[in-house]
C-alpha cells in the first residue's frame, strides 16, 4: 500500500510539472515537454532570432526560432567535448576527404561553435574564420559550449555573405581550403546563401585545391534546387547522407580537386583518422558517401531574383 502511494505522489508531482510546463509555454515559444525535461537557463530575443538554451545534466542544447517547437541548433556535453552529439557536426568533417591538410578554414554560422572548435582541435595550425550575423550567439557559445576564440580561431559578427565579398575585394588575400556553409535561419539556409550568385563569390575565395561544404537538409525539393545550383557552380558535387537525422552534406571540390569513389573516401578517412588520431569514427562519415543521388527532374537553378525557399521547402524531393 505504502509502494502504491508512492507511485501516486511521484505521478502527481510529474502531473504538476507538466501542468506548470502547459501554463509557462503560453507566455514562451518552448514545448511543454521540453520544459519538463529539460532546464531552460538562458532566454533573450536578439536582433535575428529567439534564443534558447537548455541544460539537462552535463548537457547543452541551443536552440533559435519562435514557433512552439523550435528546431535544435547545436547539442555539447561539456564533461566531454569531443563527443559529437549531433550527427551534422561530424558528417561536416567529411571535406576532409577532399583536403586533408587544409591550411585556411571559413565557416558561415557559429551556433554551439561545435565545428570550429574541432576543426581548431584536430589541426591547431589551422587558420580559422567564423562568421556569425547575431551579435549576441557568440557570448552563449562561449558560455554554455565550451567555445573559445584565440588568435587563429576569429570571430566575425558580420553577414556571412558580406563577408565574402569582402574577402573578394582583397586581391592579396590568401584563399581558403576549406569553406564550410552552416549558417541556419531558424530551420533552414537564409535564401541569400544559397543561390547561383552567392556560390559564385564563394568559389572566388576558394583555393583550387579546396572544398566547399554545405550544411542541408535532403526530405524536401529544396535540397534538390541546392544540388542542381552547387552542380551549375562548381561543375561537381557529391552528397553524404545521414544515417540518423535528415541532414546532408553537400560537397564541391575546387578546380584543382577531383571527385571520390567510395574506397577512395574510405581509404582517406583511414589515413586523416590515423594521423589526427580523432575521437569520432571518420570511416563511418566516409562510408555515408552516396554516389546515386541527382537532384529531381524539377529542380530549379536557385538565384537571387528567384529562390523560393519557403515553399521549396514545404515540397517532398522525387526520391524514394
Amino acid at each position: 500500500m505504502k509502494l502504491v502511494m508512492g507511485y501516486r505522489r511521484v505521478w502527481a508531482v510529474f502531473g504538476l510539472v507538466l501542468c506548470a510546463a502547459v501554463f509557462l509555454q503560453g507566455l514562451s515559444s518552448v514545448s511543454a515537454v521540453e520544459i519538463a525535461v529539460n532546464r531552460l537557463v538562458y532566454e533573450k530575443n536578439s536582433l535575428y532570432q529567439r534564443i534558447y538554451v537548455y541544460e539537462r545534466g552535463s548537457v547543452a542544447t541551443l536552440k533559435f526560432g519562435k514557433r512552439t517547437r523550435v528546431p535544435m541548433q547545436s547539442q555539447v556535453d561539456t564533461d566531454d567535448l569531443r563527443r559529437h552529439m549531433l550527427e551534422y557536426t561530424r558528417l561536416t568533417f567529411c571535406g576532409l576527404l577532399y583536403q586533408p591538410q587544409p591550411k585556411r578554414a571559413l565557416v558561415l554560422g557559429l551556433g554551439g561553435g561545435v565545428i570550429p572548435r574541432e576543426m581548431r582541435h584536430y589541426y591547431p595550425d589551422l587558420e580559422i574564420d567564423v562568421v556569425e550575423i547575431d551579435g549576441d550567439v557568440p557570448p552563449i557559445a562561449e558560455r554554455f559550449f565550451g567555445f573559445a576564440a584565440d588568435d587563429r580561431l576569429r570571430v566575425h559578427v558580420e553577414d556571412g555573405r558580406m563577408f565574402v565579398k569582402k574577402q573578394l575585394r582583397r586581391d592579396s588575400a590568401d584563399k581558403y581550403d576549406i569553406v564550410i556553409l552552416d549558417a541556419f535561419n531558424g530551420d533552414y539556409i537564409p535564401f541569400h546563401l544559397m543561390t547561383r550568385e552567392f556560390l559564385e563569390e564563394v568559389k572566388g575565395i576558394l583555393a583550387d585545391d579546396g572544398v566547399v561544404i554545405a550544411n542541408v537538409f535532403s526530405s524536401s525539393l529544396l535540397f534538390d534546387a541546392e544540388m542542381k545550383t552547387f552542380l551549375a557552380v562548381f561543375g561537381r558535387c557529391q552528397v553524404f547522407a545521414g544515417s540518423s537525422s535528415s541532414n546532408a552534406m553537400l560537397v564541391s571540390p575546387g578546380a584543382g580537386g577531383r571527385m571520390l569513389t567510395i574506397k577512395e573516401a574510405v581509404d582517406r578517412a583511414k589515413e586523416v583518422q590515423r594521423e589526427r588520431k580523432m575521437a569520432f569514427n571518420l570511416v563511418a562519415i566516409a562510408r555515408r558517401l552516396r554516389l546515386d543521388i541527382l537532384p529531381d527532374t524539377r529542380a530549379e537553378i536557385l538565384t537571387d531574383d528567384r529562390a523560393p525557399v519557403n515553399r521549396l521547402r514545404l515540397q517532398k524531393t522525387g526520391r524514394e
